[in-house]
């Protein structure tokens, strides 16, 4: 699993600034036939937009769109008044391939044969991802993984069917899909598991200094320690990313709180 980061700092969600301790993960697929990350990429990162998750998983690896510990929108409101898993689960999307349409909520004109070879580079990319988080969160994949559907059933969700609409189609399910991340975690032998140990712990590694480097641009420099503090103080700044970078519609609102405008 190749593991990138595009961080939506556009998006209303990223701007919300919310974060969340992470108690397992859901996972989502998009309901749409379109395998291209830089549509959802350019959709999600919009002020206006009404949803946006952690994680984007395609053929070629995963993105990374939020930091993992935001509150992202992507669960939407349980039918029963459930807590929404907005508040508790790490989330991402899977693109769907090409060619199908949806009837009633259901996948019309799928060829399950032909999309074969899309469908193993895709699940081993969400197998992937969920056993580094498991690793990074101490989640139980047994019990912190589910999907929007299974969601909805246990009340944290809203009614949708993904992912249990369309891994039947390939013979997986998301019993499948936690046993082979269970599988992954305990280092299981090269033929059960989609890579080998020395793979994963090599792919962990990589991705957990990434994400540590992501955690320290959450504290200022030591020179400008003092400066962020007055500037969080007069209210200029609400304390938070001191090393993000600045919009200029950023910059327009710190003029206006420095008294600059009129």
């Amino acid at each position: 699993m190749e593991l990138t980061q595009r961080i939506l700092t556009r998006s209303g969600c990223y701007q919300a600034g919310r974060t969340i301790t992470p108690k397992g993960i859901m996972v989502h697929s998009t309901g749409v036939a379109q395998p291209n990350p830089e549509v959802f990429l350019r959709l999600w990162d919009d002020p206006d937009a009404s949803a946006c998750v952690h994680a984007i998983v395609h053929q070629g690896g995963v993105i990374q769109t939020l930091p993992w510990n935001y509150r992202a929108w992507h669960a939407g409101k349980p039918p029963k008044g459930g807590l929404s898993a907005n508040n508790t689960h790490i989330s991402f999307e899977i693109l769907e391939p090409a060619g199908h349409t949806y009837q009633g909520g259901v996948m019309a004109g799928y060829d399950a044969a032909g999309n074969a070879p899309y469908f193993t580079k895709v699940y081993r990319n969400a197998v992937e991802l969920c056993a580094f988080l498991c690793r990074l969160y101490g989640f139980d994949p047994k019990r912190d993984i589910v999907d929007h559907h299974e969601g909805c059933l246990r009340d944290i969700a809203s009614n949708h069917a993904d992912v249990s609409h369309w891994f039947p189609k390939h013979n997986k399910s998301m019993d499948t899909l936690r046993a082979d991340v269970a599988a992954l975690l305990a280092g299981a032998p090269e033929e059960e598991a989609s890579m080998t140990q020395a793979e994963f712990n090599t792919m962990f590694a990589t991705a957990l200094a990434a994400w540590q480097q992501d955690q320290q641009r959450k504290t200022a420099s030591s020179w400008a320690q003092e400066a962020w503090k007055k500037a969080k103080e007069a209210g200029l700044f609400d304390g938070s990313a001191p090393q993000a970078p600045m919009t200029r519609e950023q910059a327009a609102l710190v003029f206006q709180r420095m008294g600059l405008m009129k």
